[in-house]
């Protein structure tokens, strides 16, 4: 187990999300761990929906150390900067509002820590917990959830545990992700990889995950995210090993590159061209496996296409920008 009395605090980011925030404090305020051994600290960008007067409620009536504190940042990476400042537990689990809590979330998180250690092995500095999608809701073709069974290079905020000690060793996140939108929690994990601490996946401390039903352009719009990925592998060269072939974020984005390649034989080779494109298309099928409606498995492969030339632009961006290729 974790030293000092204190064992973990939990880092909550939120905006305007008052009714989610809700249900996740409400998962708190049911964790098996002794309510002596956390605190939560919740950090609002502001916005007038009510999330201000029921944090501060819901923090005055908590067995708990909770506390509230109202910002104005410009994204959720400043939020969890500004709570990890503040963190008295040794360790921080972070958490975001669209998340729901297993009531053994918090115990089992920071139980592993001490599980499978070794005499010799190195310090335990970060733990991944499993995220899933919201069990009930309704998962349908144009929506946007986390699903996180497993380990992951990415190490998403949505869910991880930090020994303290350690993200304060390697200097908490890095100034130059604060103010980008996706890619400071790879950029902090990755961090503590490369100074030598271990990790560790806990299944059982679980979260559920809000599934959101979007836009047709914010369902194509979403992989402009990846544009920060170049500069990660570029800063993180360990992380380029887990790429597709080192060059690529997926199978998915490696045969998309035959489509423009088709377009470009087209006039040479005719329709015979349209062949390189099948093995993308397959590729979209079968990794639908999720959708479980023939027709829109179909739609989905072919829907793939808009999106993945966002994707693609967004990596060559990215890439250009970082002068460091990955598509």
């Amino acid at each position: 187990m974790m030293e000092g009395a204190l064992l973990v605090t939990v880092v909550i980011p939120t905006h305007n999300r008052c009714r989610l925030l809700a249900r996740l404090l409400a998962s708190l305020s049911a964790q098996t761990l002794d309510p002596g051994q956390f605190e939560v600290i919740v950090v609002h960008n502001h916005t007038d929906d009510g999330t201000e007067a029921m944090a501060r409620q819901w923090c005055d009536v908590q067995p708990f150390r909770a506390r509230y504190f109202r910002k104005a940042y410009s994204g959720p990476a400043r939020s969890r900067a500004f709570g990890a400042s503040l963190a008295q537990g040794a360790c921080m689990a972070f958490i975001d509002d669209d998340c729901e809590a297993t009531p053994d979330w918090l115990r089992c998180g920071v139980a592993a820590f001490a599980e499978g250690t070794d005499a010799g092995e190195t310090t335990v500095g970060l733990v991944q917990g499993s995220t899933l999608p919201m069990p009930g809701q309704r998962r349908p073709f144009l929506s946007k959830t986390i699903d996180i069974p497993g380990p992951t290079v990415f190490y998403e905020t949505c869910n991880i545990f930090y020994r303290r000690s350690a993200f304060e060793a390697v200097g908490g996140f890095s100034e130059d992700f604060l103010d980008r939108f996706y890619g400071e929690d790879t950029d902090l994990g990755w961090k503590l990889v490369q100074a030598g601490y271990a990790g560790r996946f806990a299944p059982a401390a679980r979260v559920h995950h809000e599934i959101f039903h979007v836009s047709l352009y914010q369902w194509l719009t979403e992989p402009l995210h990846f544009r920060n990925l170049p500069h990660l592998v570029k800063k993180y060269p360990r992380l380029r090993e887990h790429m597709y072939m080192r060059y690529f974020i997926s199978r998915d984005s490696l045969l998309f590159n035959l489509l423009p390649l088709a377009l470009l034989l087209a006039p040479v080779a005719g329709p015979a061209a349209l062949a390189l494109t099948l093995p993308y298309f397959a590729e979209r099928y079968r990794n639908g496996g999720h959708v479980r409606q023939l027709h829109f498995r179909l739609l989905r492969a072919c829907a793939g296409v808009p999106r993945g030339a966002f994707a693609w632009w967004a990596l060559v961006r990215g890439s250009w920008r970082a002068k460091a290729l990955l598509l």
